[in-house]
């Protein structure tokens, strides 16, 4: 896994995350560390989403939760987030850090940068 700063596919603030869109069924979703930082990869239908690793209430893991119709359940607190958005359903309030990613030649990167993330 190369660290945040070196190019990967031409972009420098990309990090390959070790894993291919492949090694993700749909509907799946698996913690992974990039860089040091924890990144949760969700495969759906119609490609891969990155999420900060934790869930907004009190930090706890997302990936060791549920996703179940689209919908990502926090194990701890039951807190809900859309899937494809990372916006709250319980608390509406609440929402994912969604990161930066691509998918090139099936293998997939995301940026895990606090300062590069997407709203």
């Amino acid at each position: 896994m190369r660290s945040i700063g070196s190019t990967w596919f031409g972009r420098p603030t990309l990090a390959d995350t070790g894993l291919c869109e492949a090694d993700l069924w749909i509907n799946e979703m698996r913690g992974v560390v990039v860089a040091g930082c924890p990144v949760l990869l969700v495969r759906r239908e119609d490609g891969v989403v990155a999420f900060r690793d934790r869930c907004p209430h009190q930090g706890y893991p997302l990936s060791e939760g549920e996703l179940t119709d689209g919908v990502i359940t926090c194990r701890v607190h039951q807190h809900r987030f859309d899937a494809a958005s990372g916006q709250g359903i319980n608390p509406f309030g609440s929402c994912l850090v969604r990161l930066p990613i691509v998918v090139e030649n099936g293998r997939i990167a995301v940026d895990p940068a606090p300062n590069k993330a997407m709203p």
